[in-house]
C-alpha cells in the first residue's frame, strides 16, 4: 500500500465518522419507524455507534502515525523505540511522507484525550451510581415488601398511580399503593411484566453508561442524539416482552392509568436511576398500524456505517495491543 492510498483509505473514513457524526440525527429521525419495530437491535445499534464513533477517532490519529512522519521530539534512543513500535504494530507495508508534524503528536494527544474522556466517564458513571442509590433509599424507606402477581415488590403508601425499577440490588419493582387500588389485575400484571423486562435486558446498566459517555461527547450530534432517543427504544423493547406475557390492551389501559411519569414523594428532582412504566405516548408504537418498510433504508445506512468503522477501530487498536502485549518486537 503506497502512502497515497493509505490517506485516501484515511480520508474515506473520516469522512464517514463526519457523515456518522454531524448527520446521524437525521439518518436517526429518518430510520425512527424501523427502528421502533425491532427495539433490542435499535438499542444495540445506538450503543454501537455511541462506543464506536470515539473510538474511530482515535484509531484514525493512530493510523495516521503509520504515514505521516515528522521531526523527532523525543531523545535519540526513545525515538528509536517510538519507531520501532510504530513499525511493529503497523500491520501494512504503507511509505512514510515526511511532515512538519512529529509523530509522537499522533500517538501521545490522542492517548492523553482518551484517557481524560475515560477518567470522566468513570467519574460520571460513579457519580450516577451514587445518586442512584440516593434516590433508591429515600423511596425505599418508606416501601414494605410483598409478593403480588407471581412478583416480588416493594409498595410505597401514595394515593397517585405510579410504577418503576431500581436496579435489584436498590430494591427492583417499586410501585404505589394507588397504583394497586386503581389498576385493574390484568393491567397491573402488564405493569409488573413491563418492569421485569427492564431487569431482565439490564437497561439500568445501559442507561447509566450511554449517559455517563454522553455527558463526555455531547458536543457530537449524533451521541447527543442517540444518548437522548436511547429511553424511548428502551421503554417500547420492555413493552414488546410485556406484550408476550400479558394482553397489549391490558398494558395500554394500564398507561392511561399511569399518564405520565410521575415523581415519588420525598425524591428530589428527577427520581435518578428509575425506569418508569408510564407515558402514554408509547401507546401509538403498542396499537399503531404497520409502516411497511418505511425507515428500512436510512436504518441500513447508519448501520453499515458503524460496523465500517467498528471494522476499522478493531484493525487499528488490535494491531497496537498486540505490539505492545508482544515488548514491539520486530520480526
Amino acid at each position: 500500500m503506497t502512502a497515497a492510498s493509505a490517506l485516501t483509505v484515511a480520508l474515506i473514513i473520516g469522512i464517514s465518522l463526519a457523515v456518522i457524526g454531524f448527520f446521524g440525527p437525521a439518518l436517526l429521525r429518518r430510520a425512527a419507524p424501523a427502528l421502533a419495530k425491532t427495539p433490542r437491535l435499535a438499542v444495540a445499534l445506538l450503543i454501537g455507534g455511541i462506543l464506536v464513533w470515539p473510538t474511530t477517532l482515535l484509531a484514525l490519529s493512530l493510523a495516521l502515525a503509520w504515514v505521516l512522519a515528522g521531526p523527532a521530539l523525543l531523545p535519540q534512543k526513545a525515538a528509536l523505540v517510538c519507531e520501532q513500535c510504530l513499525t511493529a504494530a503497523n500491520p501494512f507495508s504503507v511509505e512514510s511522507i515526511q511532515t512538519a508534524l512529529p509523530t509522537v503528536l499522533l500517538l501521545a494527544v490522542p492517548t492523553v484525550i482518551a484517557a481524560m474522556c475515560t477518567v470522566g466517564i468513570a467519574a460520571q458513571f460513579l457519580a450516577r451510581v451514587r445518586c442512584s442509590r440516593s434516590t433508591a433509599a429515600r423511596v425505599q424507606q418508606e416501601a414494605y415488601r410483598r409478593p403480588l402477581l407471581g412478583y416480588n415488590v416493594s409498595v410505597v403508601h401514595d394515593h397517585r398511580p405510579w410504577a418503576l425499577t431500581f436496579a435489584p440490588r436498590l430494591g427492583g419493582i417499586t410501585l404505589s399503593s394507588g397504583a394497586i387500588d386503581q389498576l385493574a389485575d390484568d393491567e397491573l400484571e402488564a405493569v409488573l411484566a413491563h418492569e421485569q423486562a427492564h431487569l431482565d435486558q439490564r437497561h439500568h446498566i445501559v442507561t447509566a453508561l450511554v449517559d455517563s459517555i454522553a455527558a463526555q461527547l455531547r458536543w457530537v450530534p449524533f451521541i447527543r442524539e442517540a444518548a437522548e432517543v436511547l429511553p424511548d427504544y428502551l421503554e417500547i423493547a420492555a413493552d414488546q416482552q410485556a406484550c408476550r406475557k400479558v394482553n397489549t390492551t391490558a398494558l395500554v389501559r394500564a398507561l392511561l392509568v399511569l399518564g405520565e411519569k410521575k415523581i415519588p414523594t420525598g425524591t428530589i428532582g428527577s427520581a435518578a436511576g428509575t425506569l418508569f412504566a408510564a407515558g402514554p405516548g408509547r401507546i401509538p408504537h403498542l396499537v399503531g398500524s404497520s409502516t411497511g418498510r418505511k425507515g428500512y433504508v436510512p436504518a441500513l445506512a447508519a448501520g453499515s456505517q458503524i460496523l465500517l468503522l467498528g471494522f476499522v477501530s478493531v484493525i487499528v487498536l488490535l494491531s497496537y495491543a498486540i505490539a505492545l502485549l508482544t515488548g514491539c518486537s520486530l520480526p
